[in-house]
């Protein structure tokens, strides 16, 4: 057994505990908001496990789509999860601008 497959194998897993982490996160948490927060966990999972296959594979067309797959994740998630959260508070309070402008007349 190679150090290469070693540490492929380390990262693998290190990246499945951590999205294993993250779904019981989701399973635990009530809220909707306090789900959000566990995505962010799962993307650095997805990075753990794009970089074990790239070590497993070498820098090879796999090797590089899994890195890339795994940098986007930990890039766009937490644009995502912003998102996702100010729809999500939107749905329930309104528009957010009308809270800027009433606390603006407010301290006026």
């Amino acid at each position: 057994m190679s150090a290469r497959h070693v540490a492929a194998t380390a990262l693998l897993a290190a990246g499945a505990s951590i999205e294993v982490l993250a779904v019981i996160g989701l399973a635990a948490l009530r809220d909707t908001f306090d789900r959000l927060h566990v995505v962010g966990l799962a993307t650095f999972g997805a990075l753990l496990v794009g970089v074990a296959v790239a070590v497993r594979e070498s820098f090879s067309l796999i090797g590089h789509k899994a890195l890339a797959t795994g940098v986007l994740l930990v890039v766009f998630g937490p644009v995502l999860v912003h998102t996702t959260a100010r729809s999500l508070r939107t749905r329930e309070r309104g528009d957010w601008r009308a809270d800027i402008e009433q606390h603006r007349e407010e301290d006026s």
